[in-house]
């Protein structure tokens, strides 16, 4: 018997000690009230995130994509880059995955605790293989990972929440997937895994000793966003605001921060952080700014992360994440200049309409169109130039038949009496699309004069024919030559007749 009571008072001594132990961490943990700077930026180091912008080996994208854990034969490969600016023992930090205990849950619920190290570049990329059930039923399901770090003096711990999509399981009987809700959701415990970090630490948020008091993590999340679903046009700013919510039902929050941090250099914030001293259970606050784009932001989704440091009603210590996409699209901006027409124009010619168009913005021109309506103008076509891109020009011309002031547009005349000809305007349109098909259309006037033809008379004159005096002038060298010769002969023969004389 007296061995008995000396064991209990043993063990309950070791017990006393340990959470004596665990309620010194918590403490210390817990301090968020009264950091200084110092010790408030060695806080904010020992944070880590999630690489967002990288696609890593097994990633079809990154974070900032929209990227989605592959399913192939019942098994889900999940790969999660995480970063701290902490210098980590042994470069190594805990990962492991907490499932929510729901009906329709396609997870098989295992152990996927391990540890990771750190790469070259610095990241500690976690991957794991989750069986999923063969009667899965389609819809999104939370995934909550839960990370642990330890440095020299402390050992810090932070949550995150990843949705994934199942769409090749079961259609709930033709109704929408069900989606958790975390407004009810009973929590897994949270006390931290002593500061050994062995190969053979047990699953995280399991105590060692069963009498001992569980914790519940009181969790919190974004349940809405004004910008959800939409998209934020390039050099403009826009009113925005986030919902964070107190997700239990009987927990209060103490000592809430709410970080807001974006690694693009093309989104102006406002506002970059938050404190709220309590937050009732079940209750929400709202985060309102103005959010500013630069004209030159790239029509891409943006990623922009909530860092959530709060405690519970204990002075417990907890840190978790959000990241939230926005779209951003750039306003196309186009010009239509060079137009030139002639200023007068004659009943039934034709002449050309000239032009040039201009992208002077940062998105594509689809279906690019000019046409041409005016009163006694009748175009050949309408011009089709297609996609010009950005920062680029397209020129163009439009054949113009010239009819009299009283025709319709079908050339039809609909008054005999009425004026014919004199000055007109001409209405030029030009019409194009954004990528989201949505129509712009600009227009601009030409004038001119329609001039009654006029009929010439060509009157030819006859003119004396001209006579080329070429051959007389052959004739008359042939004659001189003749001449000539003649009298050379007759020369020739006086000189041959004296010279016979006189040898007689």
């Amino acid at each position: 018997m007296k061995r008995t009571k000396g064991k209990c008072l043993r063990n309950f001594a070791a017990f006393c000690c340990m959470m004596l132990n665990l309620s010194l961490f918590f403490t210390e943990t817990g301090k968020a009230a009264n950091l200084s700077p110092s010790e408030e930026s060695k806080k904010q180091e020992h944070m880590i995130s999630i690489e967002t912008n990288r696609k890593y080996e097994g990633m079809k994208h990154s974070f900032s994509k929209g990227y989605e854990p592959s399913i192939r034969k019942n098994t889900m490969f999940l790969v999660v880059p995480f970063t701290t600016k902490a210098k980590l023992e042994s470069d190594r930090m805990i990962v492991g995955i907490s499932f929510e205990r729901e009906e329709n849950s396609p997870f098989y619920y295992k152990n996927y605790q391990k540890k990771v190290k750190q790469s070259e570049d610095g990241v500690y990329l976690y991957q794991c293989q989750i069986k999923l059930k063969e009667d899965r039923i389609n819809g999104q399901y939370p995934l909550r990972l839960s990370v642990q770090a330890q440095t020299e003096d402390t050992v810090f711990r932070q949550d995150f929440t990843i949705y994934v999509e199942i769409t090749d399981g079961k259609s709930s009987s033709g109704e929408e997937p069900e989606h958790t809700d975390f407004s009810d959701e009973t929590e897994r415990t949270d006390e931290m895994v002593p500061p050994d970090m062995g190969e053979d630490a047990g699953s995280m948020g399991q105590g060692s000793d069963p009498a001992a008091e569980i914790t519940h993590q009181p969790r919190v999340m974004i349940s809405a966003n004004s910008l959800q679903g939409g998209a934020v046009s390039a050099g403009s700013s826009t009113p925005w605001s986030v919902s964070v919510k107190n997700c239990s039902s009987s927990q209060s929050l103490e000592n809430m921060k709410i970080t807001l941090l974006s690694e693009n250099k093309d989104i102006l914030l406002e506002k970059t952080s938050w404190y709220f001293s309590r937050m009732g259970a079940g209750t929400a606050v709202e985060l309102s700014q103005n959010l500013t784009v630069g004209k030159k932001a790239p029509a891409e989704p943006v990623s922009l992360q909530f860092q959530f440091e709060y405690e519970d009603k204990k002075g417990n210590a907890y840190t978790s994440s959000e990241t939230v996409n926005l779209s951003i699209r750039q306003i196309p901006r186009a010009e239509l200049v060079n137009l030139s027409f002639p200023e007068s124009i004659y009943e039934a010619d034709t002449d050309f309409l000239t032009f040039q168009i201009q992208n002077t913005g940062l998105a594509v021109l689809y279906n690019v169109k000019v046409r041409l309506e005016g009163k006694g103008l009748f175009p050949d076509k309408e011009l089709f130039l297609g996609t010009v891109e950005a920062g680029t020009s397209a020129d163009g011309e439009i054949k113009v038949f010239a009819g009299t002031l009283n025709m319709d547009y079908e050339g039809n005349i609909i008054d005999e009496d009425g004026k014919k000809y004199g000055e007109t305007a001409g209405t030029v349109i030009f019409s194009y699309e954004n990528e989201q098909g949505e129509l712009t259309e600009q227009s601009q006037e030409v004038y001119t004069s329609i001039k009654k033809p006029q009929i010439v008379e060509l009157k030819v004159e006859k003119e004396a024919p001209k006579t080329n005096q070429w051959w007389i002038t052959i004739i008359i060298l042939i004659l001189i030559v003749l001449i000539l010769i003649i009298c050379w002969l007759y020369l020739r023969m006086s000189y041959y007749r004296k010279r016979a004389d006189s040898c007689k």
